[in-house]
């Protein structure tokens, strides 16, 4: 399988094969492949709150203590292969549960979680539920969004879907043309929602209706935009990078230098926005004047989300064909030497989740597939599974 990996991520870093059905191929492959000591070939995801982490762990959902990497609970209490927990899971803090999304059966589920971190958590409901006639036709590969009473959340069918809350029940729906890929940005009363159609839309978080007319890129979108002082922005597999009013949907801005993909969200940091692309390049603009602050490369394949540090002045950002965690020096975009290298560190797919102590990574292709490091200098702190002592 290894070999397989290899010939996909030559390709895609050239794009020379590559096509949106492609794409839905590397997935299949990612979380179908088995072999040697790797269990997990997803594209994981997880967040911290309340020192504690909660894990999309294919068969599971993990939950762990942040500080010591110690196991507190999975749902189901035995790995089920029909389910596959790929998708991040999104925790209902105001309800106490945590919603799951399913790969491979295409259901959510909202766990109901105890006031101590170490009870299991009981299943209030899932979409569909038992009643329902019918849900979601295809899988779930991004993380929803919680606004008010409503979890909103899209599929590879290409629907977005609006649930109640309360009872998993839907409220409504929007069809767009093709996969979402992308996790929904809720501002106030609109819902911003990025297709594999070329689109970008803004509807009504009430009905779902739109709000203005679609934008249109050149190419597809898998992530989600970001917004900055009224605008939002985003980047396409058309190598380019968009500035759009929020308000509107005109297009202010275009960056056209890209030299790939952009797949990975882009991060915020005052009035600047760093951007990276799939063939390992990192860009910095001032939001403002669109200026190009800096642009720094990497031999690497970039598609999880970067992270700040608490004070914002490095950026860390997970590589995909080598497994490491590079960082950079937010003022110029200098490469800070930061952990170590490792003889198997696998592959890193996913976005990274700090809390301000740690920095959590998910590798893929390894035996351990949670990692916690200290943010400051990049030591590793714990990591699960635990590495086989040696005799």
């Amino acid at each position: 399988m290894r070999h397989g990996w290899n010939m996909l991520s030559h390709r895609f870093s050239r794009r020379v094969w590559f096509s949106l059905g492609g794409l839905a191929l590397m997935l299949v492959l990612l979380a179908g492949c088995t072999g040697g000591a790797a269990r997990q070939e997803s594209w994981p995801g997880l967040v911290v709150a309340n020192g504690t982490l909660y894990v999309a762990d294919v068969g599971q959902v993990q939950s762990f203590e942040a500080e010591t990497g110690r196991l507190l609970w999975s749902f189901p209490e035995k790995a089920d292969p029909k389910i596959g927990f790929y998708a991040t899971p999104m925790l209902d803090e105001e309800r106490g549960q945590l919603l799951a999304p399913g790969f491979k059966d295409q259901k959510i589920y909202a766990l109901r979680l105890d006031a101590s971190p170490e009870e299991a958590p009981y299943l209030v409901w899932t979409f569909p539920g038992p009643q329902a006639a019918e849900g979601a036709k295809g899988q779930y590969v991004a993380s929803g969004t919680i606004a008010g009473d409503l979890f909103l959340i899209g599929n590879g069918d290409g629907v977005l879907y609006a649930l109640n809350l309360a009872d998993g029940t839907l409220a409504w729906s929007f069809p767009t043309g093709d996969r979402i890929w992308a996790t929904p940005l809720v501002v106030e009363d609109t819902v911003y929602v990025a297709s594999l159609d070329r689109h970008l839309y803004a509807l009504n978080l009430a009905d779902g209706t739109e709000r203005w007319g679609s934008v249109e890129t050149r190419g597809a979108l898998a992530t989600s935009p970001v917004l900055v002082d009224g605008a939002l922005w985003i980047g396409d597999f058309g190598d380019r990078i968009y500035q759009v009013d929020s308000q509107t949907g005109e297009i202010l801005w275009t960056f056209e230098e890209g030299e790939d993909w952009f797949w990975a969200m882009p991060v915020v940091n005052g009035d600047q926005l760093y951007f990276s692309d799939v063939r390992g390049n990192v860009y910095a603009f001032d939001a403002t004047s669109h200026e190009l602050l800096w642009k720094t490369h990497f031999d690497d394949v970039l598609r999880g989300r970067a992270v700040l540090s608490p004070a914002g002045d490095v950026l860390y950002l997970p590589g995909n064909k080598r497994g490491l965690i590079y960082a950079l020096d937010t003022i110029n975009g200098d490469k800070i030497p930061w952990g170590e290298v490792t003889l198997d560190p696998g592959r890193l797919p996913g976005d990274l989740v700090v809390d301000g102590e740690r920095l959590y990574a998910m590798p893929v292709m390894a035996s351990e597939h949670l990692k916690a490091f200290d943010i400051a200098n990049g030591k590793l702190l714990w990591q699960y599974p635990l590495a086989e002592r040696e005799d």
